[in-house]
């Protein structure tokens, strides 16, 4: 049956090619495909052009279509010798649902017959994807090197976890673009897919980071370059290492040590009065406490130790000094204190300061 259906349209076609073409008149195109139209999104036209191919001037006297989906509008003028006239025709797919093909009958002042098709698929305008242009799907822009976003905060990565960062770019250009990336710490590989993008190509980098040195534990920030055309731009990441609690047991878990913090805002006031206050951290916890790291987000305030271990009930003290040399206008900053209490493995304090 489908053998037969497809035979019947060939042959459909075929004899609106020996109507639609003759001596006196031809057309750029007897059929026409809208492809996927969604039934919302309104009409569609197509403009069929009619060429004058005899030595009189030649009027479209009718034209009419096989449904009222369908609307035509034609060059009303008398078409001279070899020029051109149209035939628009305008399908509303409001109401309508799947595969379509009209049929458009043409006839002019010469005694001509003609025939047009136009076929598609209506569909549920909220199945289409649209696709917007580069510009905005790509919205950051180095030159024509786009970009959906320059984002690479891991936020937070266990030890020894590789996670990894998608940028996604697109060549905006008529040229391909060679990207390369430099100036990585030993901790973050870069894969570029591919190296050189072709003109008006999209491509990705893949950032892995992969932290295995304990000292780094804690906030982690820095950037890496990548080379556009050979011209540096910077991509500042950032990154809070963790303990890998995912290897530990349930009841190694429920014997870790516990953080306590004597306050969670230290405030000097006017830096005049002092620049150093006591921070003490206890644990509440069955087994020792482990703080791997303390970190100032602000290069004026540093800690007396920063790398330790609290047993079971002890307190221990930590100086946290503000350099007010360092400090020029009214400061708030914060420490980041990273531990392995598995509840609380990140901790954070406010410190102020007075100019």
């Amino acid at each position: 049956m489908k053998r037969i259906s497809l035979l019947l349209y060939v042959f459909v076609l075929f004899c609106g090619f020996l109507t639609a073409q003759n001596d006196k008149i031809g057309f750029n195109k007897i059929s026409h495909d809208f492809g996927i139209i969604g039934d919302k999104d309104g009409s569609v036209s197509y403009d069929f052009i009619l060429t004058n191919k005899s030595n009189a001037p030649i009027v479209i006297a009718n034209v009419s279509t096989s449904c009222g989906c369908t609307s035509p509008y034609w060059t009303r003028e008398p078409i001279e010798p070899k020029k051109t006239g149209s035939i628009t025709i305008t399908y509303n797919p409001s109401g309508q649902s799947g595969q379509f093909q009209k049929s458009i009958s043409i006839s002019t002042s010469d005694g001509s017959r003609s025939s047009l098709s136009i076929r598609g698929e209506v569909v549920n305008s909220e199945t289409i994807v649209k696709k917007l242009p580069p510009e905005e799907e790509y919205p950051v822009s180095i030159g024509n090197y786009l970009l959906k976003t320059k984002n690479l905060s891991f936020e937070q990565v266990d030890l020894n976890e590789k996670k990894t960062i998608t940028l996604e770019v697109f060549n905006n250009s008529d040229k391909a673009i060679t990207q390369k990336a430099t100036k990585l710490p030993k901790y973050i590989t870069v894969d570029l897919d591919p190296a050189v993008i072709p003109a008006k190509t999209a491509a990705t980098v893949n950032v892995n980071l992969e932290v295995l040195d304990k000292s780094l534990y804690g906030e982690l920030s820095g950037e890496i370059l990548l080379q556009i055309n050979g011209i540096n731009q910077s991509f500042p990441y950032s990154a809070n290492v963790v303990e890998d609690f995912s290897k530990w047991t349930a009841s190694k878990k429920a014997n870790a040590g516990k953080i306590f913090m004597s306050t969670s805002v230290i405030n000097f006031g006017n830096l005049s009065t002092g620049n150093s206050r006591s921070l003490k951290i206890s644990n509440s916890g069955k087994s020792a406490l482990n703080i791997h790291s303390i970190k100032s987000y602000d290069p004026a305030i540093t800690v007396s130790k920063a790398n330790f271990t609290i047993n079971p009930g002890e307190i221990v003290e930590v100086k946290v000094n503000v350099d007010s040399k360092k400090v020029k206008t009214d400061l708030t900053s914060k420490l980041l204190i990273t531990s392995d209490d598995p509840n609380k493995s990140i901790y954070e304090i406010t410190v102020r300061a007075n100019k």
